[in-house]
């Protein structure tokens, strides 16, 4: 059965818009997920203690620096499912409410930087009633978002499996739905239910008689290695022989380099392929049989979790587009990690939010040194 032709009727009956003046950028109260299961009825199934993110120093290529690490928390929280009571699941983004009208950001993207939410409703709504047991693996931006979907939302049934739960234990499933090609491969691959799904696109706010919500598999833009770990065993069992050099393409999306021409005539000098991610199905697989990755930041380097130990990898960071989001996902992936940062066309405010549409330029000399350097030793 297509997934996505799954009827989205409950989606439709549940959703649920508040105007501006009913929402404020900011949470009025908010609480950890273990704290929340301290102080009210709920339980808390911890599968990861708390621990620090330690990270090996980012190896450079070229002239040009970046803060990479700099947007990095300095620790993991502790991971695990919360089981609670008449929780309300508010938003496509999935933002989880306990009864008592507490925020839980432990399950969302941003995790405990609960001043950078935005729209935050000022009174709940009090949500569609739905009965029984309900698992969420909503995210932020995971909503026609490739990356958020494979790394935010994915890895979420790890925790859930390893808390002791099966899909059987559960009534209804609140998900994004994947976006098509590679996620939906992925997605179908899970054998799912698919008369459980509920997908999470549309707007909606539910209640829920007992939600089993698992944390955010990490912080944001930040990968523990079990992800990692977890979707090369779900989805490469059998990893290929690494004999391919990839430079991941972004043809046809914004940030690409202004000297794209040359840039790629430099790669095929190497024997690069010059791959579009997007229009393979089977993408992870492909990552899989790489020995090199080349490509501009974005979320076409996901499969970089798919790649296997030791492969190489050089980032093009523009600086106008300064993420750690690959530098931490080649670490968890135990891969062999560089960058190249080039000069974005035009800067924003250092605290503006979100990618940069912007291109770049990248400095060919500087390129083909990186290149000669990695491909000597494969």
């Amino acid at each position: 059965m297509n997934l996505l032709a799954f009827p989205r009727k409950l989606s439709r009956q549940i959703r649920t818009t508040l105007p501006d003046q009913f929402l404020y950028d900011r949470s009025p109260k908010w609480m950890s997920s273990p704290e929340y299961a301290r102080k009210f009825p709920s339980q808390w199934h911890k599968i990861y203690a708390r621990m620090p993110n330690q990270r090996p120093p980012v190896v450079y290529h070229g002239s040009l620096r970046a803060d990479v690490v700099g947007r990095l928390d300095s620790e993991f929280p502790e991971t695990g499912v919360l089981e609670l009571h008449n929780a309300l699941i508010y938003g496509y983004h999935g933002w989880i409410f306990s009864q008592e009208g507490y925020l839980l950001p432990d399950h969302s993207w941003y995790g405990r930087h609960i001043n950078e939410m935005r729209k935050v409703p000022r009174f709940l709504p009090r949500g569609k009633r739905l009965k029984g047991v309900c698992l969420s693996l909503a995210s932020d931006f995971a909503v026609g978002g490739y990356g958020h979907f494979v790394t935010d939302c994915i890895p979420r049934l790890e925790l859930f499996h390893r808390a002791g739960f099966q899909l059987s234990d559960v009534d209804y499933i609140f998900c994004p739905k994947p976006t098509p090609g590679n996620a939906q491969n992925l997605f179908e691959q899970l054998d799912i239910p698919v008369d459980k799904l509920i997908w999470a696109d549309d707007n909606v706010a539910l209640r829920v008689d007992t939600l089993l919500a698992p944390t955010f598999p990490g912080t944001r833009r930040n990968y523990p290695r079990w992800v990692a770990a977890f979707l090369q065993r779900q989805f490469l069992p059998s990893p290929p022989s690494p004999n391919r050099r990839l430079y991941i393409s972004r043809d046809g999306y914004k940030r690409n380099p202004t000297n794209a021409d040359a840039v790629n005539q430099i790669l095929l000098r190497y024997d690069f392929e010059i791959y579009h991610p997007e229009q393979n199905a089977n993408s992870h697989q492909d990552f899989a049989e790489a020995t090199i990755v080349v490509g501009p930041s974005g979320s076409a380097l996901t499969g970089l979790v798919f790649c296997q130990l030791g492969t190489k990898v050089l980032e093009l960071i523009p600086t106008d587009h300064v993420y750690p989001y690959y530098y931490t996902l080649s670490d968890a992936a135990g891969l062999d990690y560089g960058c190249l940062v080039c000069r974005s066309n035009r800067e924003r405010n250092p605290d503006a939010f979100g990618p940069s549409p912007s291109n770049f330029y990248v400095n060919e000399d500087e390129l083909e040194n990186a290149l000669a350097i990695m491909t000597r030793e494969v």
